[in-house]
């Protein structure tokens, strides 16, 4: 007898964003990527924490390496056990926010070894797509 297999992906989302509270600027959404482990969702967050730190003023820098040398093992943790992450730092006006949160993705069909309607030759992908 075949198992069913789980129509959901266990993922994690990872977000960065920064915002200007005194100013009033909304919060920006600098980038985002979706990861399979909770290891690559520290990663990401310790990739651009360590690209990012030679620019931070002197208390900034204090707190990302604290977290890039101690931290991110409690994050990692954290994740693993289903609970979503922060990292904020406040460089001058500007506060970054770094997070990471456990989600679930609808797996997508392929399109691959199913016979297509006709009509599907007379449109193609655009360039640079798979299906």
């Amino acid at each position: 007898m075949n198992r069913p297999t789980s129509l959901l992906l266990h993922s994690y989302r990872c977000e960065c964003h920064t915002s200007r509270p005194r100013s009033g600027d909304a919060t920006t959404l600098l980038g985002s990527i979706d990861v399979e482990t909770a290891p690559q969702a520290v990663r990401w967050i310790r990739v651009a924490l360590r690209t990012l730190s030679p620019a931070l003023n002197s208390e900034a820098f204090e707190e990302a390496w604290q977290w890039l040398s101690e931290d991110h093992h409690d994050a990692l943790q954290a994740l693993v056990q289903g609970e979503p992450i922060t990292l904020t730092l406040q460089q001058g006006s500007t506060t970054i926010q770094w997070t990471a949160r456990p989600v679930q993705f609808l797996k997508l069909t392929t399109r691959q070894g199913i016979d297509l309607p006709v009509c599907t030759q007379e449109y193609s992908a655009p360039a640079g797509r798979r299906e």
